[in-house]
């Protein structure tokens, strides 16, 4: 058996939709091939996957990326926070 560490933090993505462009003046209305979103990264010292998320929100409050969808992706174990330089509680962009 395994002795695996609980995380210590946590890894947030941040999905930005793909826009559709701005010379976009045809007659279609089907769906417009919008490509892929973008992905932004956080990497935060708070171990609760919800509440990583809500101090995410807090970081970017006063930016539109404040209310675009958010998930934790993995788990940051205790020596990764101490290499980023991680205080509790800190969100900094990966």
């Amino acid at each position: 058996m395994t002795d695996k560490a609980s995380p210590a933090g946590c890894v947030v993505q941040l999905t930005i939709p793909a826009q559709a462009p701005e010379d976009a003046q045809s007659r279609w209305v089907g769906r417009q091939g919008l490509g892929p979103p973008s992905f932004r990264y956080f990497n935060v010292a708070i171990a609760v996957p919800f509440k990583a998320i809500e101090a995410t929100r807090v970081h970017l409050a006063g930016t539109e990326d404040k209310d675009r969808e958010m998930s934790v992706v993995r788990g940051l174990s205790e020596p990764e926070i101490v290499a980023l330089g991680l205080n509790v509680g800190d969100v900094k962009p990966a």
